[in-house]
């Protein structure tokens, strides 16, 4: 074992708190379910600080180095830090990924991942596309391909090793890793084509998008005998708790009109949901299709990438009428420190900051914690 992950793992053994972290799953699942909370939950991202004793390592070492990886989940604060949360004081989930990035499923289809410098994992497309025959002829089951294997592989060795942690073992998550959606993991494979592939070969599409998803249900079912969710009914992505058991990325979908997302991306989302339980991300400005969004029959949550960039209060009042929680909205240091975000929101909301450096997060939490009390 690396020395540096060897000294941080017994310090944290020596350090996480198990209540803290149920009372913080706690608060997350109170606001969830919408219930009377004296307070939203709030995790704070923050750049990393330069003298830390424990720094990340760059990702290039880390794609194909189990160790690292595990180094950096519980050090880098792109989503919140485990090893800084105690000194940050936020409401942060301790959750532990295999980050392989977004091209998981597209890999299993042959698609050519590629990896840069310091840049998450991408797909390559190349002159020889891969066909809809391939994909829809693709066995729905076989996970020996692509990067499952390199997944599987790094699964075994954070359980290997947090065995003999026991104190990591029962207060952090080890978590789905990011499986996209049908329509991004379909997009992936094909390349921008797919957007006039809905209209040149629109069975073709549709029965690949059968495919992927069925694809993404069996691939889910599969790592759930390697993950490690305390909550049953619950579960993390992006360092937040979840209804359900997946987190549909749908950032694609922007690219469509509402009429064309019902018709053709919406029922293959609702298959994963209604047999995975769970939520839908999105990225950029989706206001144009919210309401078909939050119309699925089986969407239990909703997150956020870009909150920034749509009209979350309107958002709010349509989320509110069924229940249903939205995660990760960003969140100004005025509105947080004053309580303002609580007037605004006072629950089903749970909340994220952006802080300019890791002073100004632990300034910032320690206010918005006087709330409340």
């Amino acid at each position: 074992m690396l020395p540096e992950l060897k000294e941080l793992l017994t310090y944290l053994e020596d350090n996480l708190s198990y209540e803290n972290a149920f009372r913080i799953e706690n608060l997350h699942k109170s606001t969830l379910n919408w219930q009377k909370i004296s307070r939203l939950p709030v995790v704070a991202v923050y750049p990393y600080p330069e003298d830390e004793k424990f720094t990340p390592f760059p990702y290039s070492q880390v794609f194909d180095n189990p160790e690292k990886m595990l180094f950096n989940q519980l050090v880098d604060a792109s989503y919140g830090s485990i090893y800084l949360n105690r000194e940050i004081g936020d409401d942060l989930p301790l959750t532990i990924r295999t980050d392989y990035g977004c091209v998981l499923i597209a890999s299993i289809f042959g698609a050519k991942v590629e990896q840069v410098e310091d840049n998450p994992p991408w797909i390559r497309h190349t002159d020889t596309k891969i066909t809809y025959d391939q994909i829809i002829q693709n066995s729905s089951s076989d996970f020996e391909k692509g990067k499952v294997p390199d997944v599987v592989e790094c699964f075994k060795f954070y359980l290997d090793i947090l065995k003999d942690y026991p104190n990591i073992s029962k207060t952090a998550n080890i978590v789905m890793p990011d499986l996209q959606g049908p329509f991004v993991n379909l997009e992936l494979i094909r390349g921008d084509e797919i957007f006039t592939d809905v209209y040149t070969q629109k069975d073709s599409f549709l029965e690949a998008m059968a495919k992927v998803a069925e694809i993404q249900i069996n691939l889910a079912k599969y790592f759930g005998q390697f993950i490690s969710e305390k909550i049953d009914g619950y579960s993390h992505q992006h360092s937040f708790l979840i209804k359900g058991g997946i987190l549909i990325r749908d950032d694609t979908s922007i690219m469509v009109s509402p009429q064309m997302y019902r018709e053709m991306i919406a029922p293959f989302n609702e298959q994963i949901l209604q047999a995975c339980g769970g939520g839908i991300h999105c990225c950029g400005n989706f206001d144009h299709i919210i309401r078909e969004f939050l119309s699925l029959k089986s969407i239990q949550c909703f997150d956020f990438g870009q909150s920034e960039l749509s009209d979350i209060e309107s958002i709010y009042k349509l989320a509110e009428e069924n229940h249903l929680p939205l995660i990760r909205i960003n969140v100004d240091e005025d509105d947080l420190v004053s309580g303002k975000i609580l007037n605004k929101y006072p629950t089903g909301v749970s909340l994220r900051f952006k802080a300019a450096s890791f002073e100004q997060a632990k300034e910032v939490i320690a206010k918005y914690k006087t709330l409340g009390k």
